[in-house]
């Protein structure tokens, strides 16, 4: 055999487990939002990645912090605590011994993994949770209420037509006022200038 066909036949053999890797990372906005909804409404969470190899499930976490983030194209990705997830791989906790599959409930096609998980508390001393076939029985929809517009205000300012005529005489009658006062003006100026000096003159030789 040669040195080249081993390698070969090891990357054809793991095609199929890298296929099944990344089922629903990459979603559309609405199977983002039942997601969203899915795993706000359940917050207890576990990873189970059958396609990777996993025996079995991972412990339940508590999701602290759950969000939609766009990916490089026109998809979105949900985060878990700032973590990428795949939905396939994700069950969130709906009942007390029943775990249900994050792909499933938000309506992402997905193969190889399955439905839910069942948790088995029989043992006083450990509790097991194992893959179950029970297909999931409902789906979490992300029902969101449009926010109330608010209504549309038209404000309509009238002005009045500028009267010029009016504006016009304003000007021209402060105009006559102030040119009949300089008249005025001149003309007792003109008057104290004709009149002789002598009515000014007093007349010093008499006693005061």
């Amino acid at each position: 055999m040669r040195s080249w066909t081993l390698p070969l036949l090891l990357a054809v053999a793991a095609l199929p487990s890298l296929a099944h890797a990344d089922q629903c990372q990459l979603i559309d906005d609405e199977v983002a939002n039942r997601a969203l909804a899915a795993l706000k409404g359940h917050p207890k969470v576990i990873q189970f990645c059958e396609p990777c190899g996993d025996k079995a499930p991972g412990e339940p976490v508590v999701a602290d912090r759950v969000a939609k983030t766009r990916g490089t194209s026109a998809d979105y990705e949900i985060t878990i605590d700032r973590r990428e997830v795949d939905l396939a791989y994700t069950y969130v906790q709906t009942g007390p011994t029943r775990y249900e599959n994050v792909a499933a409930l938000a309506g992402c096609p997905a193969s190889g993994v399955s439905p839910s998980l069942r948790v088995d508390d029989s043992t006083p001393s450990a509790v097991m949770i194992q893959a179950d076939s029970t297909p999931v029985t409902h789906v979490q929809l992300a029902v969101t209420e449009p926010a109330p517009q608010a209504p549309e205000i038209t404000y309509i300012v009238q002005t009045q037509p500028t009267n010029w005529l009016a504006i016009l005489a304003a000007c021209g009658a402060m105009t006559g006022l102030w040119t009949l006062a300089a008249i005025i003006f001149l003309r007792r100026r003109r008057v104290a200038a004709m009149q002789p000096r002598a009515v000014n003159l007093v007349d010093r030789s008499k006693p005061l």
